[in-house]
């Protein structure tokens, strides 16, 4: 039996099973795509960063990656405001980390929340087919109960919950490992951060 007609087989539940499995996918592939251009950026500007010993010419390299990346966004603000309070320059550049985060963290909600309601999809449609077959056989004329007809019923309803867990538990995976990427994106950021400061009150 083909994977097309076991959808069918299980009703409209698996369908929508099948929308949420493809739209976890599309934002699984865009997210993996995106945070790694956001590694690879970081670390250029990091590298091209490190090769300055002087005040000017790390403010020239930041103009040319200016809002390139993450992590130019947030020296900007340490090395190119006019603000000579470092206290203020800090917390700018909190703010700017965590408007950053907040756009590397867009569609990360959605894998969580397909992760944890694909699984309860699954298993409604699992309940609602149960409860036809049920109606089926108190409804029956015949006083004895086709067994095969039972069983057939009852697979064909337990469809749909591992529909739901086969879209569920690969959707909680690739949001864990996301949300690990993110972690480690947040700490090299945050390492980044910490060096310059220390660079800025060194050449100031």
């Amino acid at each position: 039996m083909s994977i097309l007609s076991l959808i069918n087989r299980g009703g409209g539940l698996m369908w929508v099973l099948l929308l949420i499995s493809v739209v976890v996918i599309a934002i699984v592939i865009e997210k993996y795509r995106y945070l790694s251009k956001v590694r690879k950026l970081n670390q250029k500007l990091a590298n091209a960063l490190k090769q300055q010993d002087k005040l000017d010419n790390i403010k020239s390299v930041l103009r040319i990656y200016k809002g390139e990346s993450p992590l130019s966004v947030i020296l900007s603000k340490l090395y190119l405001e006019d603000s000579r309070d470092i206290y203020l320059v800090k917390e700018s550049m909190e703010t700017a980390a965590g408007l950053e985060m907040h756009k590397l963290e867009k569609g990360m909600g959605w894998l969580s929340t397909f992760s944890a309601i694909a699984p309860l999809i699954g298993f409604l449609g699992t309940v609602l087919g149960m409860v036809k077959v049920f109606m089926n056989i108190s409804g029956s004329t015949q006083s004895a109960i086709d067994i095969s007809t039972l069983a057939g019923g009852i697979w064909v309803a337990l469809l749909t919950t591992v529909g739901g867990l086969v879209v569920g538990i690969p959707t909680l995976i690739f949001y864990n490992d996301l949300v690990g990427n993110l972690e480690n994106i947040a700490h090299e950021m945050e390492s980044q951060a910490v060096t310059h400061l220390k660079r800025f009150q060194s050449l100031t």
